[in-house]
């Protein structure tokens, strides 16, 4: 989703540019689109869904022949990936296009027959723009997220014990453990939220972040209105527009927090925030303190991460102030050991 969000402004030029241009994107990302690109139909969306290895194999056939005869209708003269992985860099081979352009990549010939080189020398938008035909204006920026209306009538339903409160959304999971801020500290930040008349709730999806929100709740003798797998895309963009502020480790969420324009403050651990930081002068990314040279993302030369596990609560707070996010006095008293938060 991250991914998506800061290509699109890339996207759309090309769009504009091209008036018989065809988007190919993840079908599970088509509200983000939609939101996005209002009025917009020239997409062709990938079932990613309907291609889990939890289905029989028949259906998953049935789809993806489907959908690459679909593909291939549209008799495209150039293919353009602008993400180079396995799955587009495959789909740009069987799109048909006599001109096929992306990044370097192994055995890169077999999908492409003109590769450019991305510029990795700044943020992923950058890298973006050197294979875009054409890119998008500097400065790098999101697209601004049109509202749904059905989806602000869902969440002001789910919140309607809270419709009268500031709201801080966190996403406490993330694709890799070690973005994972401990769940202590998300807990501990709950508690400093609430001193400071916020309202914490938590958002995530998958089994992942429902470990790890439970965590986060065994911390806690109040538990925080938990959102988790309830909220479509639709509506988790509708949640964050009518919120106040965000936190979260560095993840696709964080990247829509900071699109619909609230206070966003990502958490990084060995990640390049270089390459990644949120395209918004309401975001900020926090990390202790800069990875050691021998550093890797999945192997700490330090021990424990603690570029990310040693950020403080009271930074965070202090950051979210600094944004403009409405937090009051908060409490900075120390707390026993094992001590469950209130």
């Amino acid at each position: 989703m991250g991914n998506l969000l800061i290509a699109l402004p890339h996207l759309r030029t090309m769009l504009s540019a091209h008036p018989d241009a065809l988007l190919v994107t993840d079908a599970r990302y088509q509200a983000l689109v939609a939101q996005s690109l209002p009025g917009e139909k020239r997409f062709l969306f990938y079932p990613e869904q309907a291609l889990s290895s939890t289905r029989p194999l028949w259906q998953r056939i049935r789809h993806y022949l489907g959908f690459v005869r679909a593909m291939r209708r549209f008799r495209a003269d150039i293919c353009v990936d602008i993400e180079g992985e396995q799955k587009s860099a495959t789909l740009s081979r069987l799109s048909g296009a006599a001109t096929r352009i992306g990044p370097p990549r192994r055995h890169g010939h077999w999908f492409y027959n003109k590769s450019l080189e991305p510029d990795w020398q700044g943020h992923r938008w950058h890298s973006y723009a050197s294979l875009s035909q054409p890119a998008a204006p500097a400065p790098a920026h999101y697209l601004p997220l049109a509202e749904c209306p059905d989806s602000n009538a869902r969440i002001r339903a789910l919140q309607q014990m809270h419709a009268d409160e500031t709201c801080l959304i966190l996403h406490v999971g993330a694709t890799k453990t070690y973005k994972m801020w401990h769940a202590e500290q998300f807990a501990s930040l709950c508690q400093h939220a609430r001193r400071a008349g916020l309202t914490p709730i938590l958002i995530g999806a998958g089994h992942k972040d429902r470990v790890q929100i439970a965590r986060v709740q065994s911390f806690l003798c109040k538990p925080v209105l938990d959102l988790c797998d309830q909220l479509n895309l639709a509506e988790l963009i509708a949640l964050l527009q009518n919120s106040r502020a965000y936190v979260g480790n560095d993840s696709g969420p964080m990247h829509l927090a900071a699109a619909c324009g609230i206070p966003t403050v990502g958490l990084f651990g060995p990640t390049n925030d270089d390459l990644w930081h949120p395209l918004s002068p309401r975001a900020r990314v926090l990390r202790w303190q800069p990875c050691a040279a021998e550093c890797e993302r999945s192997s700490c030369a330090r021990d424990s991460y603690p570029c990310l596990q040693r950020i403080t609560v009271d930074q965070v707070m202090d950051t979210l102030s600094s944004l403009g996010a409405p937090v009051g006095m908060h409490s900075t008293a120390p707390r026993r050991a094992g001590e469950k938060l209130a």
